[in-house]
């Protein structure tokens, strides 16, 4: 009785927000309110822009970074390197298990197997970016379990009593990023071994029936230049589609955006705006852009250099902020929840001038206790800033070393238990700094230290990393 309520209620919010979004469909004549209302709608809209730009590539045949169709795992046989860019900042830690799922037909259900040798962690995003649910070592243990996916509107049976647990998502598509520990270069047979029991499948087909099927969502070609014009109000729109019915937190400002034709499956015509409406709109995503770059270039409290970043999480994490969730994208998307893996970056050294390996050799010092407190493992992985200028890539180098981690083979460490970093282009004179030699490009890059499943001096600040120091010839 409760789920026929709430589904009656649901509709009559939807239909009323339609009326309502109907009478707010006049474009707006005003260059100025125009200017304004696309800067708002286009950092509030920067999740979905690279969230379309990183599904698009990972499912469409032929595309950069081309994975598979929806609902279907792809399980990478290798960890990521120089070569990978589907996304910024991703780590070579752990291969990924990532897919997207399509839940307009029906829901999913994510069956994993026991995992007990190691630290496994499946993310689950919508199409915000905001992490809605998580299945894994920290979460959900190391027993075998079967997990149901919802989307939004469905009004069939949930059969929960059969699942370990039950996640309703705000949108018909969600991104899950499964994470297997790789520990060394020859554990790897072991993680694809874990990998191939990873099963996805439709609730009919779990419960023995035919499994229905969804039309094509007919994707809108990608050109990624339209992402920096008008343009992209199609795409925000195409997505919009598949978020109905809206939060009640997005509902007012939905409205307001409609009046420079932001509204869920609406086609975007250019010859709808005068020139100067046109102008204005471009300068607010100009100026937009602007604010999230400044964002994510300080995006968190600093701490010897570092960027101490808690900056993902779930929509009652962002409470509206959308700025901060937008740089977060810029930063890296699809970054977890600080409680599952916290991510200091560095995009500066001690001087606090920005990291530049034409410039400088660098070097990071960890006593013993200093070390990062995880109690899975830590990494710290070199990017350059290909992307956008912020974030970027694996940088290829000489010996095919992007991170060095809890598992690097031949780490050398002092004898008090701490250990040196030594960050530079050019490969070291001694054999002692070669081992502990994180190769950095002949031009601007930064640093990320991943802590998966951080301690709690890591959580409350009472652990602090060690900064980035020049180690220039005769400093």
């Amino acid at each position: 009785m409760k789920q026929l309520i709430f589904l009656i209620a649901a509709s009559l919010n939807l239909f009323l927000f339609s009326c309502n979004s109907n009478r707010q469909a006049q474009l707006t004549s005003d260059p100025s309110e125009a200017k304004e209302i696309a800067r708002e709608a286009y950092i509030y809209s920067y999740p979905l822009l690279m969230g379309y730009q990183a599904q698009y590539f990972t499912t469409m045949p032929g595309s950069p970074g081309y994975r598979g169709p929806l609902n279907e795992i792809t399980n990478d046989t290798v960890p990521a390197d120089h070569t990978r860019k589907d996304v910024v900042s991703m780590n070579g830690d752990t291969p990924y298990s990532a897919f997207g799922i399509d839940l307009r037909a029906e829901p999913l259900v994510l069956s994993i197997p026991e995992i007990k040798d190691r630290y496994y962690v499946f993310q689950c995003i919508d199409l915000f970016t905001h992490n809605f649910a998580f299945i894994g070592t920290r979460t959900t243990g190391t027993e075998a379990g079967d997990y149901l996916f919802v989307g939004p509107g469905y009004e069939g049976e949930i059969p929960e009593q059969k699942f370990t647990k039950v996640f309703h998502s705000e949108s018909q598509f969600v991104t899950i990023v499964g994470r297997t520990q790789l520990k060394g270069k020859a554990d790897l047979p072991n993680v694809l071994t874990v990998q191939k029991k990873y099963k996805l499948q439709p609730l009919s087909e779990f419960e023995g029936e035919k499994p229905k099927s969804a039309p094509d969502p007919n994707w809108i070609p990608l050109n990624p230049k339209e992402f920096e014009n008008a343009n992209f109000i199609k795409y925000v729109n195409f997505y919009l589609s598949m978020i109905e019915p809206f939060h009640p937190q997005d509902t007012s400002a939905l409205k307001r955006f409609g009046k420079i034709g932001i509204m869920s499956g609406k086609t975007f015509d250019s010859t709808s705006y005068t020139p100067e409406v046109l102008e204005a709109i471009n300068e607010g995503i100009k100026e937009a852009q602007t604010e999230i770059k400044n964002k994510a270039e300080n995006i968190a409290e600093r701490v010897n250099g570092w960027n101490m970043l808690n900056a993902f999480g779930s929509r009652e994490f962002y409470n509206k902020d959308w700025l901060l969730r937008a740089a977060a994208v810029m930063v890296g998307i699809y970054g977890n929840d600080k409680s599952e893996a916290f991510y200091p970056v560095a995009y500066v050294d001690m001087d606090n001038e920005d990291l530049d390996g034409s410039k400088h050799r660098y070097k990071i010092e960890f006593t013993k206790e200093e070390i990062p407190p995880a109690k899975y493992f830590w990494s710290i992985t070199m990017y350059n800033k290909h992307a956008d200028g912020v974030g970027g890539y694996m940088n290829e180098n000489e010996i095919n070393r992007y991170l060095i981690n809890s598992t690097t083979e031949g780490l050398k460490y002092n004898v008090d238990g701490g250990f040196t970093v030594y960050i530079q282009h050019d490969s070291p004179s001694s054999e002692d700094e070669k081992a502990n030699w994180l190769p950095a490009p002949d031009e601007p890059f930064y640093l990320m230290l991943r802590v998966y499943g951080p301690e709690p001096s890591a959580l409350d600040g009472s652990w602090e990393p060690p900064g980035v120091a020049k180690n220039d010839p005769n400093e």
